[in-house]
């Protein structure tokens, strides 16, 4: 069977084809109680009359309205009129890193380098010179950033130069997997040889004290897990020429083989993309490959206007709950990997599907909340998405970079001086006043909240090793874990978003001895309390944590890794973290019992993780649906903003002789919900037997 992507047009095509007319019905309770509203349809593309605004004076915004300036307001009359002041600058951040002048957050300025493009030279920016791209860790790039990617030309005709209808012809479920590390058997060396003989095996490497024999050693090359058809080959060299547009690919990669610095530029590829980091050529991956440059770039800008949006509104009903996803500009802009939805999403769309996300309806609420009506939230971040990308003109790629909303230009200190040819496309403002669909009734600064997490599907059962003594991947199961956020509304309760997340299950844990093995690591249930938001926290790992994992090599010295500590976007929390503390009885006086077991429902750099994977016992969310949970908490619940906690850690480590010391000043930047909100944790669908995570499960390969 042959497919064709969904949503995704051609390079070879002169123009970015029309997507889909039909919205979706957005239902919900809004302003004013019970009414409906309905997204906007996308009207044909139209390129807007080139309009230069008049400059603004102090502090008013631009109203805009159909692409075009309509009017001038403060930011506070615009309010007064029912308007939305929406923030376009490049100095905007998600709202859990805002700060007080007497509280700043030490982090903001290195994020919005990352959000800007702007790579610095030095330490701190080394890895994220590597990775290049950080929406998929909650950095969406900034508008302006994004505009000057749609404006580049000569990267789309390169794109449209690549014969990639290969792509096409590859069948759904086809997969090009990266190459492995090539491993040979090895034998001891016998006493006095220190090389083998030509011809014959190698030798293997001496071991440490404890360590369980080395049988096999790496070669230094990579070989495919299976050998490739000549189709899958030509389909590699297209994947290759689409990295090279984007200068992914290194010089050094070899043409139609899946080595190593193919498999990372595609990985980066990818996470540019939005699309699940495997470095592997799957169907979500060659849909991205297909599809326009600039259909692709116009797509980040509406996701990246979108998170502009929840800021401006405060909303976080993004249809999830509901189970029905809508559009922007006729597009479901999110790919099936990042969706909010917790069913599957490895099924490749058909041709004829509605351009429309669904998953099954919310799982019951916990037994307490038995008795209360629950109304899950219908999409309301895509319709409010929908009129700011309408007012803005943003209603095509063409019609988004030859866009009339633009920041009017900088007044010459010199009279009659003549302005120096401007670059690329012209910034756009600060902020616009839009009107958006009006927010919901229930919206306040002080919600009455409630989340609960259900387990799912829980399998007990002992996982199963590999010939190497891996503990084997399988595959996710059907009832996968789920975070719901209730919101009281009367005698009931909304069901504001309904997210998949982690729990526990079989980890590697380092023992005392050195060895490895596996322990169940659980997702504590009952009834908990969430007291507090962390932006930027730093992690500590717990005792049976890898000492490899933990450290980087530089020449003959082990360093400590201090990018999964954090604080940073790859720390192991990502950047924002919500502590949990359990309830565990009360004392004489009546005060309940609260114990912190480090479980945390926070981001994580392992985003692929939070559909397919599991955890330590913690509540993974995708970074930026983690980001908007925080915000939200932050501007719907009442807090006290205590900035930065300062932290004496230190934990020592020793590997292969060294010591290695971990240290950290600081626990994160931190707003305290006061009160705390609840949280329930269902037990689930256990599977198995409980005896069977008793105990732990060796494994036989070396740290």
């Amino acid at each position: 069977m042959k497919y064709a992507p969904s949503q995704a047009p051609r390079r070879s095509r002169a123009d970015v084809p029309r997507a889909r007319a039909t919205a979706l019905a957005v239902l919900g309770l809004l302003a004013g109680g019970g009414q409906t509203t309905h997204a906007n349809q996308p009207p044909p593309a139209a390129k807007a009359a080139p309009v230069t605004p008049a400059p603004t004076a102090g502090g008013d915004v631009m109203v805009v309205d159909g692409g075009r300036v309509v009017g001038q307001k403060t930011p506070d009359s615009a309010r007064h009129d029912g308007l939305t002041v929406v923030d376009l600058s490049d100095d905007w951040l998600p709202y859990i890193f805002s700060e007080a002048p007497d509280k700043p957050q030490p982090l903001r300025p290195y994020l919005l380098d990352l959000a800007n493009g702007r790579l610095r030279k030095g330490g701190a920016y080394e890895k994220a010179r590597e990775d290049r791209f950080f929406e998929a860790f909650g950095i969406p790039a900034s508008l302006n950033l994004l505009r000057r990617r749609l404006a580049d030309r000569k990267r789309h005709a390169c794109h449209a130069r690549v014969k990639d209808a290969v792509l096409e012809q590859l069948s759904a479920k086809n997969v090009i997997p990266a190459e492995e590390a090539e491993k040979v058997p090895c034998v001891p060396p016998p006493a006095g040889q220190t090389a083998p003989p030509a011809g014959t095996k190698p030798f293997c490497p001496p071991r440490e004290p404890g360590e369980p024999p080395v049988t096999m050693v790496m070669t230094g090359r990579t070989i495919s897990p299976r050998p490739l058809t000549a189709l899958e080959k030509r389909a590699v060299v297209a994947m290759q020429a689409h990295l090279r547009c984007e200068d992914l690919l290194s010089g050094k990669a070899n043409a139609a083989r899946m080595d190593r610095r193919t498999s990372s530029g595609l990985e980066i590829y990818q996470r540019l993309n939005m699309v699940a980091d495997s470095g592997r050529i799957d169907f979500d991956t060659r849909t991205a490959l297909l599809m326009d440059s600039r259909e692709a770039d116009f797509r980040a800008m509406l996701r990246a206007l979108r998170e502009r949006v929840v800021d401006a509104t405060g909303l976080l009903e993004d249809g999830s709950a509901l189970g029905v996803l809508g559009q922007v500009q006729g597009r479901l802009i999110d790919s099936p990997e990042f969706q909010p939805l917790s069913g599957p999403t490895a099924t490749p769309p058909s041709n004829d599907a509605p351009a429309v996300a669904q998953t099954p309806a919310p799982a019951p609420a916990a037994p307490e909340a038995a008795s209360l009506k629950i109304t899950p939230a219908p999409d309301l971040i895509a319709a409010a998405t929908q009129a700011a990308s309408q007012a803005l003109g943003w209603t095509s790629p063409d019609a988004a970079l030859s866009n009339a909303v633009i920041a009017p230009p900088p007044s010459s200190r010199r009279p009659g001086r003549k302005t120096p040819a401007r670059k690329g496309p012209a910034p756009l403002p600060t902020a616009i006043a839009v009107r958006l669909p009006p927010l919901p009734a229930y919206h306040g600064p002080k919600m009455e909240l409630r989340a609960e997490i259900d387990r799912g599907e829980v399998v007990l059962s002992r996982p199963k090793l590999d010939k190497d003594g891996k503990k084997k991947w399988k595959p996710p199961v059907n009832d996968r874990p789920t975070l719901t956020l209730y919101a009281r509304v009367g005698d009931g309760e909304v069901a504001l978003a309904r997210w998949p997340t982690t729990i526990g299950g079989w980890k590697t844990i380092q023992k005392a001895d050195g060895s490895l093995a596996l322990k169940y690591k659980e997702s504590v249930t009952g009834d908990a309390l969430w007291p507090e938001i962390l932006a930027t926290p730093t992690w500590h790992p717990g005792g049976g944590a890898q000492v490899r994992h933990l450290l980087i090599k530089r020449g003959d010295t082990w360093e400590p890794k201090t990018q999964i500590i954090g604080p940073g976007y790859r720390a192991a929390y990502g950047l924002v973290a919500i502590v949990h503390h359990q309830i565990e009885g009360v004392d004489e006086n009546g005060q309940q019992q609260l114990v912190d077991h480090r479980i945390r429902t926070h981001g994580t750099p392992v985003y692929r993780s939070v559909k397919r994977g599991e955890s330590s016992g913690c509540h993974r969310l995708h970074n930026h649906l983690a980001l908007r949970l925080a915000g939200f908490l932050v501007k719907h619940h009442e807090n006290v903003r205590d900035g930065l906690v300062p932290e004496d850690y230190e934990r020592k480590l020793e590997y292969k002789g060294q010591q290695v010391s971990l240290l950290s000043d600081n626990k994160g930047y931190r707003f305290k919900l006061t009160p705390p909100v609840k949280v329930t944790v269902l037990d689930g669908d256990v599977r198995g037997n409980a005896k069977s995570v008793k105990n732990l499960v060796p494994l036989s390969i070396a740290p």
